[in-house]
C-alpha cells in the first residue's frame, strides 16, 4: 500500500527515468479510466478522474523539480503561452538532477547503494 501512496507524495526527489515511466503510467491509467467511465456512465462521469490525475502529475513534477534543487514554483512557467510549457518539459525530461544531496533529500541515483559493503568472491 505504501508504494501506491508514494505517487501522491510531495516531498523528496525523483529520477528522470522514474519520472518518465510514472508519467506514462499516469497517462495510461487516466485514459483507461476516462474511456471506462464514459462508456459506463456517460461523459459527465469522467470528471471524477481529473482530480486524481492532476494530483498524481503535479506530485511527479514537483519531485522531479526537487531533484534539480528547484522549488515547485517553477511549475508556474506553464502559464506563459508556448514557451513556458516547452521550457518546463525540457527541464523535467532532459535536465539531470543535482549530484549528491540537496535541500529536498538524498540523491535517488545512489539511494540504496552501500559503498562500504565489500563483495568477497570465493572460487567454488
Amino acid at each position: 500500500m505504501g508504494r501506491w501512496l508514494s505517487w501522491m507524495r510531495w516531498s523528496g526527489r525523483l529520477r528522470r527515468r522514474t519520472f518518465a515511466w510514472r508519467m506514462l503510467l499516469a497517462w495510461l491509467a487516466f485514459a483507461v479510466a476516462y474511456v471506462f467511465l464514459e462508456r459506463i456512465a456517460g461523459r459527465d462521469a469522467t470528471l471524477i478522474a481529473y482530480p486524481f490525475f492532476f494530483a498524481a502529475v503535479l506530485s511527479l513534477c514537483v519531485r522531479r523539480l526537487h531533484d534539480q534543487a528547484r522549488s515547485a514554483w517553477w511549475l508556474l512557467w506553464v502559464v506563459i503561452p508556448v514557451l513556458g510549457p516547452l521550457l518546463l518539459g525540457a527541464l523535467l525530461l532532459l535536465k539531470r538532477g543535482t549530484p549528491g544531496d540537496n535541500q529536498y533529500g538524498d540523491d535517488p541515483r545512489v539511494r540504496g547503494r552501500d559503498y562500504l559493503q565489500v563483495a568477497i568472491h570465493e572460487p567454488a
